[in-house]
């Protein structure tokens, strides 16, 4: 009787997830996700597809990074794109799988003379740009928290580059593809990206995950998900997306 039970709820959790889409909350990331990109950005692409593997919809709710996360806390919606690794969050969320991999590295103007650097504490004469809600680095975050490190918020990385430009701050930490990628859109002055470097020692290096509220139901939805990306990886697919970004071919409108 027991097992049958299972069974019957099992079969009706599965017909309630592919009758009904998920909402899940995202931001402005591109080309990783972003709402008028082809296929909802990179990631968002691949978030879409691995469910669609387990018979799964999804529909994005595009929201400032700070109310996504908030959106996924309070049950407005049923899981998060995209996160980078965080102890503080892994307590509270769920994990999938990593997604996608991130190089971030520190931006700043050609005319501004950078110190050689092997920890983020050498550089605390210069002041940083981060943009609110995003995850960075533990210790990142340590300093900054300590006043070791002088750090403005802005509210997105469009501001904080802008800033960065107006000399009203000296780095921005940032993902390599996503800063260049802004900094040659109409967002901005024609030769801006001329104006800006990167250090070459990397910030940090990252990795993009799904987030979920921990709960058993939660648990089972995850590992569906965690399998349909196993699909994508093992049928070429996830190459073929990657392959699709890095050409410019199908991501950006």
């Amino acid at each position: 009787m027991k097992r049958w039970l299972a069974g019957a709820l099992l079969l009706c959790w599965m017909g309630w997830a592919a009758a009904v889409e998920l909402l899940i909350s995202t931001g402005e990331y591109a080309p990783w996700s972003g709402e008028k990109l082809q296929g909802d950005g990179f990631v968002n692409r691949v978030v879409r597809e691995a469910f669609a593997r387990e018979g799964i919809a999804v529909r994005f709710d595009y929201l400032p990074w700070a109310r996504a996360l908030e959106s996924l806390r309070n049950g407005s919606v049923q899981a998060s794109s995209f996160w980078f690794d965080d102890p503080v969050k892994a307590k509270e969320f769920l994990y999938s799988a990593p997604i996608s991999e991130h190089r971030e590295v520190l931006f700043h103007r050609k005319d501004r003379a950078v110190p050689n650097w092997q920890k983020l504490s050498d550089l605390n004469s210069l002041r940083f740009g981060s943009t609110r809600g995003y995850s960075y680095t533990v210790e990142f975050r340590q300093l900054a928290r300590q006043g070791l490190l002088a750090v403005e918020e802005a509210d997105d990385d469009r501001v904080n580059l802008l800033k960065l430009l107006a000399g009203r701050i000296d780095l921005f930490p940032l993902d390599e593809f996503t800063g260049w990628q802004l900094l040659a859109s109409d967002a901005f002055p024609r030769g801006a990206h001329d104006l800006i470097t990167t250090e070459t020692k990397p910030f940090s290096v990252q990795y993009g995950h799904l987030l979920m509220r921990r709960s058993p139901a939660n648990a089972q939805l995850m590992a569906r998900f965690n399998a349909g990306l196993a699909k994508l990886r093992a049928d070429g697919t996830l190459e073929r997306f990657r392959l699709d970004l890095y050409r410019g071919s199908g991501m950006g409108q």
